[in-house]
């Protein structure tokens, strides 16, 4: 078996755009289909929406693989800080988290994706222990660098956005 797999992965961007407008894009989950190559699309489940408590459903492909993950926002400050929780993952508090960190500059202000999986959902080690040994052994590292891929475009999908 290969290693376990944990990520925390960052993409920025710089953003010639307020933070709070910066903001209520990057917290608009029923649009991340149109910035994220991999999750397709969100919908609202829950609570008030984009409110600390609030819960959505995100559908996701990849690689021909097809998934729906439920989701809690654990911090919600406009201008600031955008952050989730995935609750389909293990039973492990705080475990997937993934993030929007917002800091003003003098000419509008930085974005940053944030990735943070301390241990993997079933799903994930599902494939990896399907691949050949050669292929299990590298699939950590394939998988980082599509993730940060593409969350480098989704934060300059965002940054064309708030731009726009």
């Amino acid at each position: 078996m290969a290693e376990l797999i944990s990520y925390d992965l960052r993409a920025t961007a710089d953003v010639a755009a307020t933070a709070d407008a910066v903001y209520r894009v990057a917290s608009d989950i029923t649009r991340m289909g149109e910035w994220s190559p991999e999750c397709t699309g969100g919908r609202w489940t829950s609570g008030e929406p984009g409110a600390v408590g609030a819960r959505f459903e995100g559908d996701n492909q990849a690689r021909g693989d097809t998934w729906t993950t439920e989701c809690q926002v654990v911090e919600a400050e406009p201008g600031r800080r955008f952050a989730w929780e995935v609750l389909t993952a293990p039973a492990l508090t705080d475990n997937m988290v993934w993030s929007f960190e917002i800091e003003p500059t003098a000419d509008g202000c930085v974005l940053t994706q944030r990735f943070r999986m301390k241990s993997p959902p079933s799903r994930l080690l599902n494939i990896r222990d399907s691949l050949p040994p050669e292929r299990a052994a590298t699939f950590a590292d394939f998988r980082r660098g599509l993730l940060q891929k593409g969350m480098q475009q989704t934060v300059d999908r965002i940054k064309a956005a708030a731009e726009g």
